[in-house]
């Protein structure tokens, strides 16, 4: 088992080692991966946060020794709170360009570290976030107008269970990467009228799986990736857009993360 950590600032994860292969999900900067085989130019690996593997570009990804990768799985995550930040290597003034979400391993005093390198951060922090409702909210709307892009997780491209998991992730709260996955885990909550905005709804298809998921606003709206990231009304019955004048997603659970 070899340990490593994304190095750029969005790596796409695809289902095969192949350019051409589905994106699964996209990796960020900092993110903690275990390596379980190596092929020419691919790497499979798999997330140290919790349970999905993927295939990336070998040259994605730095080898850490076990004793650091465990020190930085350990730590307190800091993620970059701006929709973009910079970092510059103190060797070489080399510029890095981070997005919302990255994370910033061994940062202490403005500076991130890894494998012996040290960059300046330039750029906020989610250091001081609470936990709180209103905030998870408020995280959720700064990703407003996004576009819809499956497997995404950044303000340039996202979709509804990567919403779900950034905000979350923002706020130091981890759940799973897709949207049936999500929707095992949390506190249901029986009845649209008892949630609380901050709260996620997961809606299925006919087949009664899991497909979508969103986040509930005040006065009974609800943001979710559909397209892009939109506010449309919602109800017991679903989700119900204007511009077509009638439902699309059929509600299937109410979670609350905390």
């Amino acid at each position: 088992m070899k340990y490593g950590i994304c190095q750029v600032v969005i790596s796409p994860g695809r289902a095969e080692p192949a350019d051409q292969s589905e994106i699964k999900m996209q990796l960020v900067f900092g993110d903690l991966v275990y390596v379980t085989e190596v092929r020419n130019n691919w790497t499979q690996l798999k997330m140290a946060k919790y349970d999905y593997s993927c295939w990336v570009d070998t040259k994605h990804i730095c080898i850490l020794e076990q004793s650091e990768f465990s020190s930085i799985h350990e730590q307190k995550e800091v993620r970059v709170k701006d929709i973009t930040s910079s970092l510059i290597n103190v060797e070489n003034n080399e510029i890095t360009h981070l997005v919302k979400g990255c994370l910033l391993p061994n940062f202490d005093s403005g500076k991130t570290s890894f494998a012996g390198k040290t960059f300046k951060f330039l750029g906020n922090t989610n250091h001081s976030f609470e936990t709180k409702k209103e905030d998870i909210v408020a995280t959720a709307l700064e990703y407003l107008n996004s576009p819809y892009l499956w497997g995404g997780n950044s303000p340039y491209g996202i979709d509804c269970s990567g919403l779900t998991q950034m905000t979350y992730a923002l706020h130091g709260i981890q759940i799973p990467r897709d949207a049936k996955d999500q929707g095992t885990v949390g506190e249901t909550v029986d009845f649209l009228a008892e949630a609380e905005p901050g709260d996620l709804i997961y809606f299925d298809n006919s087949e009664g799986v899991i497909m979508h998921v969103g986040i509930l606003l005040p006065d009974s709206k609800i943001i979710h990736a559909s397209g892009h990231v939109r506010i449309d009304k919602i109800d017991h019955q679903g989700i119900y857009r204007a511009d077509f004048a009638k439902y699309t997603h059929q509600t299937r659970i109410i979670k609350k993360m905390f």
